[in-house]
Parts: structure tokens; C-alpha cells; sequence
């Protein structure tokens, strides 16, 4: 039944896009902050599906979100490399100790990782010594944050009876 698979890995590709998208209009007090909606599906299928069809989700989500707001150029230089290397730890925590730390912990490992790579790559690139400066602080604590509401998010999705049903029969 792999037709079932790329069939939900496209509507769940769309599901991270259109939350990706929507959450570019919800203001933020610091314009680096983002809730991270985007990323529950990516979680989901890191999950609940195999892990590459949850990188693919992660590339597509990276490669058209910055597509539909401002900036495009500086934002695919952000989300690109961010979320691959959010994955990579996600994957790499998931794989070894899913048995020992929960979906919320794996978020806010992704959701700190991601925010890392994005200050070091606006520090490199943009903002000479941003990592220096105490907004970086400000935007770790935020990632721990929203890392745990999407992790929370994302625990309670995986453990309904309707999701864990559809994807048993993947």
C-alpha cells in the first residue's frame, strides 16, 4: 500500500505548508520567534511513518513556505539548512532513544536546534556577533517554549485512536 503513503505524506506536506504560511501573519514580539506549527506534522510522521518520508516533509515545508512570504532569498538561507539540521537531531534522538525520552522532548531538541543554525547562520551571514548579543539567549528560551507546545501538539495527535488506526494500516 504504498500508494497510502505518498498520498499522506502530500496532504500532511500540505497541512506543514498551509500552518507554515498562516503563521507568517501572527505577530510576534521578537520578529525571530515562530511557534512552530509547521512542525507538528514533521513530528507525525517522524513517528508514525518512516523517517523519510518526515525529512521529505521537512525539505518541502523548508523550500515553498519562504516562497509565499517576504525576503524569499534570506528566509530559504535560514529555513533550508535549519530544518535539515533540525531533523537530522530529531532523527538522530529519535532513532537512538525513543524509548527513553518522549515526542516532547525530541520537539524541543528539533525546535533548539533549528533556532541555533538559524543564529549562527544570521551571526555568519547577516549580523556579525548576533550569537553574542542577548537576543540569542531570547531566542533559545523561545524555541524550549514553543518546542514544548508543539511537542505537546503533536503528543496528543499521535495518540488519538483515529490517527494510530490510519497509520497501522500503512
Amino acid at each position: 500500500m504504498k500508494v497510502n503513503i505518498y498520498i499522506l505524506t502530500g496532504l500532511m506536506a500540505s497541512v506543514s505548508i498551509i500552518l507554515g504560511v498562516i503563521e507568517n501573519f501572527i505577530p510576534s514580539p521578537v520578529p525571530a520567534i515562530r511557534l512552530g506549527l509547521s512542525n507538528i506534522p514533521i513530528l507525525i510522521m517522524l513517528y508514525l511513518a518512516e523517517a523519510n518520508y518526515a525529512l521529505l516533509l521537512s525539505l518541502l515545508k523548508s523550500f515553498i513556505v519562504p516562497i509565499f512570504s517576504a525576503n524569499i532569498f534570506f528566509k530559504l538561507s535560514l529555513s533550508v539548512p535549519a530544518s535539515l539540521f533540525s531533523f537530522l537531531c530529531m532523527f538522530i534522538t529519535y532513532k537512538f532513544f525513543k524509548e527513553k525520552l518522549s515526542i516532547i522532548t525530541i520537539s524541543v531538541i528539533g525546535a533548539v536546534a533549528h533556532m541555533v543554525m538559524q543564529v549562527v547562520i544570521v551571526s555568519l551571514l547577516y549580523i556579525k556577533g548576533l550569537i553574542y548579543t542577548n537576543i540569542a539567549g531570547v531566542l533559545l528560551l523561545s524555541a524550549v517554549i514553543t518546542g514544548i507546545l508543539m511537542g505537546i501538539a503533536a503528543y496528543k495527535i499521535i495518540n488519538h485512536r483515529q490517527i494510530k488506526e490510519m497509520f497501522s494500516r500503512l
